[in-house]
């Protein structure tokens, strides 16, 4: 990456920083990725140019703040989280790892980053995350983060290509259960 970027989290191997104009292109086309949309149970339909008028504040994707994550020894963006803070709405953490940098254990490291980063300088008191029935990974990423079922949590959606209902399952982690 040529810019320099304001970091606000890190530990000895990846950072969440600042999103540049630079990382667009590629967060962009992670959104292609047939497990990225499985996971979302959304397919992105906008072009590049659609996508990047959007208010940074994507209403779709309820993301307020959105970090880079970025591997320290190379410098390189390998993926990006959201944080929701809407009013009367559960504050949530979202991830997307580049495919070249799943599978590594580097998705739970910086999802638990994005975790303590809420508690300790959002001040949030609890943080929500959640995934599809079958997105095994997902799921243990979060739970090796300390997130817990929250069952009253649960979305009934319909899946994005079958048209058939599917449960959104919703976890919850609280400020005294997070583990440094």
């Amino acid at each position: 990456m040529s810019a320099e970027r304001k970091i606000f989290i890190k530990n000895d191997i990846i950072s969440l920083a600042e999103r540049l104009p630079e990382d667009n292109k590629e967060i962009y086309e992670c959104w292609f990725d047939e497990e990225v949309q499985s996971g979302y149970n959304f397919k992105l339909n906008k072009t590049f140019e659609e996508w990047l008028s959007q208010n940074i504040e994507r209403e779709e994707f309820h993301y307020t703040s959105g970090f880079a994550i970025i591997l320290n020894e190379t410098n390189k963006l390998i993926g990006s989280i959201g944080v929701s803070m809407f009013p009367n709405e559960e504050d949530d953490l979202t991830i997307n790892i580049f495919k070249p940098y799943r599978n590594q254990g580097l998705g739970t490291m910086a999802f638990a980053l994005g975790a303590k980063y809420c508690f300790d300088v959002l001040k949030f008191e609890k943080i929500y995350a959640g995934c599809y029935p079958d997105n095994i990974r997902s799921r243990k990423m979060i739970e090796k983060c300390g997130f817990v079922p929250h069952p009253e949590g649960n979305i009934e959606e319909t899946h994005y290509i079958t048209g058939e209902p599917v449960t959104q399952f919703d976890f919850v982690l609280t400020k005294e259960n997070f583990i440094n």
